[in-house]
């Protein structure tokens, strides 16, 4: 990231959401979450790498709980959906996101870009994508960059390799030395900014792989 207060905006996300992250007890108990300081660094060399583009990129967070990751990818991103199956965890989405944007505004930083939208369902079931679609004109198979947390990481790389355009991106969050393997993907960066939490996947072949 070149520009110093989009910089410094992501980094105040990152904290924010930072303090809900695994170990926190929402609604439903005990809930792992995105580290955003570890995979906003991981976005970073993304964009560094022409992966990601603001002006043409679409997003889906597969399993996007209160939205975190959708909320900061809208800003490297043209579209950030989400799709959460629980009703009461993607609930927290719109306060939270308030509070964040208070915060950002007494920093005199970035709000999050108006691209954000979320959707409660099953990311399995056409019936989402369907509410997607006529909601937002937006199909599966438009989506350049697919993102889970390991829950159900092979049930969606199975989707992805089966439904997805060509050159699709598909992060998957959790893993560290070992790596899962998906029938129709290419594990692209088995190690994202060097985090230790991120892979990188893809459909089709890729001649730019480090």
């Amino acid at each position: 990231m070149s520009d110093s207060r989009l910089r410094q905006t992501v980094d105040l996300i990152a904290r924010y959401y930072d303090g809900y992250k695994v170990g926190y007890v929402g609604h439903e108990g005990y809930r792992k979450s995105t580290d955003l300081v570890k995979f906003a660094r991981c976005i970073d060399e993304m964009v560094s790498l022409g992966l990601v583009d603001p002006n043409r990129s679409l997003f889906l967070d597969l399993g996007c709980a209160d939205g975190r990751v959708n909320v900061l990818m809208s800003y490297f991103v043209k579209i950030s959906v989400g799709i959460e199956i629980d009703p009461e965890i993607l609930a927290e989405y719109n306060p939270r996101k308030k509070e964040l944007g208070q915060e950002l505004r007494r920093a005199n930083l970035i709000q999050p870009i108006n691209n954000i939208t979320l959707f409660q369902g099953n990311s399995l079931e056409a019936a989402t994508y369907e509410q997607i679609e006529s909601t937002l004109n937006l199909r599966f198979e438009d989506i350049d960059i697919f993102y889970t947390y390991i829950t159900l990481h092979d049930l969606f790389g199975a989707k992805i390799a089966a439904e997805a355009k060509p050159k699709a991106l598909y992060l998957v969050y959790g893993f560290n030395k070992i790596l899962p393997r998906y029938r129709g993907l290419e594990l692209l960066i088995p190690n994202l900014a060097s985090e230790g939490i991120v892979a990188l996947y893809g459909k089709g072949s890729f001649d730019w792989v480090p």
